[in-house]
């Protein structure tokens, strides 16, 4: 359990939030969420003791781990030089010292010069024993098998696993730290926007990989979608304050709504009784004979509750400057083909047009050539074979992954665009607009919600939301009729992506977009362009048939390869003898045989199949005893494990402080001794598989 009491943090005079207290329970998927700057990242920060709160404190059980995934990557020289295998199967600390202590253990044992039949070897072989053990219990046995597995979900493939680290771009290392997290699998995972980075086949991995994660998940995300598949209870940050529902994003939405239409009932009541309140003063309070009454309304007055109204959402008053129409065809590919080694295409033969008022989503696993796509549409980059044609008249508006990352940190927010206007003045020319006024600037920031002092924020200070906001509302001033968008809305809060969406709604040009949001994308694109092993082909059925496509065929694939894994012992009473080089070949019979001769070949032929299955249940009787002991144990351990965490939902459980530490330090026994359970079985079941076969 993650207690919070009484936590303040506060920046430059403002404070993210005053004296906070909530619990995160055992076992709790719980959704952080709030606008940009709200204090999400900060407050994960503080669980996970990156930072020390002002005031206040964050108590966790003895021995209790938790796992923080940060926005950016945190990888150091070091690992930029170790491969990518190497360096996930670093995720387990404890088991790296146990290795290194193994291996000075083992060179001791080496030595020429030490006496094998002395007391001092004889040590030296207990502390290999002993540390050998510890290993064994740590799953070191397993580690690499299961760092392959999620390396794998994530998207890393096979020939990846022996490239340095420093090969890898900031998103591809950014998975990397969440396969680390997954490998080690903390009693809490602390993930801020942990789907930035993620293709959709491995956002659909991960949900089904933390769906059946045992430990606590807090989650910063503003993915919509992953929210409501993932959480069950969700804490929203506002105006200094934390307020827990007990539900998904889905629950939280429709509850604080139904919430507000209350508080707006309420407040109307009070403040129309308040007019009569304020009336009757008004009108008595200089009457001798009224004036007690009107003194005691206004203590009546004085003593109403005031009801603290939410916000509006943000409303988008967003006009596009007006620019020329382009021609009919847009962008044209044929026979397209990109190549970056000579010699491996990301794609071939490809033919492709995109037309005026096109809405197009291109969609496939990172490295399939989206983003190469966006960049060959936008001039950034050129086909290898093939030929790229760009239409009449086309005015671009190109949006990179790393745009924000381009604005200039010593210009306020409102220079930044301010210089837009400047230079549209400098270049004046027919096509282009006069620059706006400053009220029209100012319209256009609050708009994208920079508003009041927001405005004469210098970017270096801006979060990494705030940032894609104002490059994105920097691109959209500057006349255009065409917009390329490559993941627009990583960073964005839920608020920020809306006023994105609903400026791209009105937006009357071709807009073409790679994004892995499905909230965003649904409405939006009309077209969807798929990238797979090198082909690139239009998918004609709506999105939602290919996110539902998608998802399923992710999720056979796991449970397929979980399957894999235990077949062996869920269908060992069921597996048919198979031909092997033991077996006794079929008894011939002549076809000049007689009856008594046929009859006696054929009791002959029984009697040796007899014997046979006889040798082959005797084989494997020993291996499929151990099995079902192992099952058995594993089933009473889970049925342990059940019934204390299922004790820890009883309000008056912690109440007993003996007995909460008790439990804690039979729970990491149990799930221990199930590690190896499960790890006995897996072998158990290869060696009778191996048998049978």
């Amino acid at each position: 359990m993650i207690a919070l009491e009484h936590i303040s943090m506060q920046f430059t005079g403002d404070y993210l939030f005053r004296d906070v207290t909530f619990t995160v329970r055992p076992g709790d998927r719980m959704g952080l969420v709030g606008p940009n700057g709200a204090g999400k990242t900060t407050l994960l920060r503080i669980i996970a003791g990156v930072y020390e709160p002002e005031s206040g404190s964050v108590n966790l059980p003895t021995a209790y781990k938790t796992g923080y995934l940060p926005q950016e990557p945190t990888l150091d020289a070091a690992a930029q030089e170790r491969s990518l295998l190497a360096e996930a199967l670093r995720a387990k600390e404890d088991l790296i010292e146990v290795e290194e202590q193994l291996a000075e253990v083992q060179k001791q044992m080496e030595d020429p010069d030490q006496d094998h039949m002395g007391p001092e070897f004889a040590r030296i072989l207990e502390r290999f024993g002993t540390l050998h053990h510890k290993f064994e219990d740590l799953g070191g046995f397993e580690l690499e098998a299961a760092a392959k597995k999620v390396l794998k979900g994530l998207g890393f493939r096979e020939l990846d696993f022996e490239r340095p680290l420093a090969e890898f771009s900031g998103g591809w290392q950014m998975r990397l730290l969440l396969a680390k997290l997954l490998i080690a699998r903390p009693d809490a995972l602390l993930l801020d926007e942990p789907t930035n980075h993620l293709d959709l086949e491995s956002l659909f991995w991960l949900e089904e990989y933390l769906r059946g994660y045992d430990g606590t998940i807090v989650i910063v995300s503003h993915d919509r979608a992953f929210l409501n598949a993932i959480t069950n209870r969700t804490a929203e940050i506002d105006r200094s304050k934390i307020e827990v529902y007990a539900g998904n994003y889905e629950y939280y939405e429709r509850t604080k709504a139904e919430r507000e239409a209350q508080l707006v009932a309420q407040a109307q009541n009070i403040d129309a009784r308040r007019r009569e309140l304020e009336s009757f003063v008004e009108r008595f309070r200089y009457k001798a004979t009224k004036a007690k009454q009107a003194q005691s309304r206004i203590k009546m007055l004085e003593r109403m509750e005031r009801i603290e109204l939410a916000g509006h959402g943000p409303s988008v008053h967003f006009n596009f400057p007006p620019a020329p129409a382009s021609g009919r065809m847009v962008f044209e590919v044929e026979r397209g083909a990109k190549s970056y080694d000579g010699s491996h295409n990301i794609f071939s033969n490809v033919d492709l047009r995109i037309e005026r008022g096109d809405r197009v989503a291109l969609l496939g696993k990172n490295g399939e050539g989206k983003t190469t796509m966006g960049k060959i549409f936008a001039g950034q980059e050129r086909l290898t074979g093939g030929e790229f044609t760009l239409g009449h008249n086309v005015l671009l508006g190109y949006y990179a992954q790393h745009q924000a990352e381009a604005l200039d940190p010593k210009l306020t927010v409102l220079e930044t665009v301010e210089s837009i206007t400047r230079a549209q003045l400098f270049h004046a020319t027919a096509s282009s607009t006069m620059p706006r006024s400053q009220a029209q600037i100012r319209s256009l920031l609050g708009a994208f919600l920079f508003r009041g002092d927001d405005v004469y924020k210098p970017v270096r200070v801006l979060s990494g939301g705030e940032k894609a906001r104002l490059a994105i509302a920097k691109m959209l001033l500057e006349p255009t009729n065409t917009l390329v968008l490559d993941e627009p809305t990583n960073h964005l809060d839920m608020a920020s992506k809306e006023v994105v969406k609903e400026a791209l709604l009105q937006f009357e040009g071709t807009v073409v977009v790679v994004s892995h949001d499905r909230d965003f994308l649904e409405d939006l694109t009309d077209r969807l362009i798929t990238f797979h092993d090198g082909i690139v082909k239009e998918y004609t059925k709506p999105l939602e048939t290919y996110l539902e496509e998608l998802r399923a065929s992710e999720i056979a694939l796991i449970q397929s390869k979980k399957s894999a894994a235990r077949q062996a012992g869920r269908e060992s009473s069921a597996v048919k003898p198979t031909a092997s080089p033991e077996k006794s070949k079929k008894v011939t019979v002549p076809p000049e045989a007689t009856a008594a001769q046929r009859e006696a070949a054929s009791r002959d032929q029984k009697r040796r199949e007899a014997d046979e299955r006889n040798a082959k249940f005797k084989r494997e009787r020993p291996l499929r005893n151990k099995i079902t002991d192992s099952e058995k144990k594993i089933e009473a351990i889970e049925k342990e494990k059940l019934g204390i965490e299922d004790a820890m939902f009883d309000p008056d459980y912690y109440s007993d402080a003996e007995r909460v530490k008790s439990n804690v330090e039979r729970l990491a026994v149990l799930k221990s001794d199930l590690e190896k359970q499960f790890f006995r079985w897996s072998q158990l079941s290869e060696e009778l598989e191996k048998l049978v076969a």
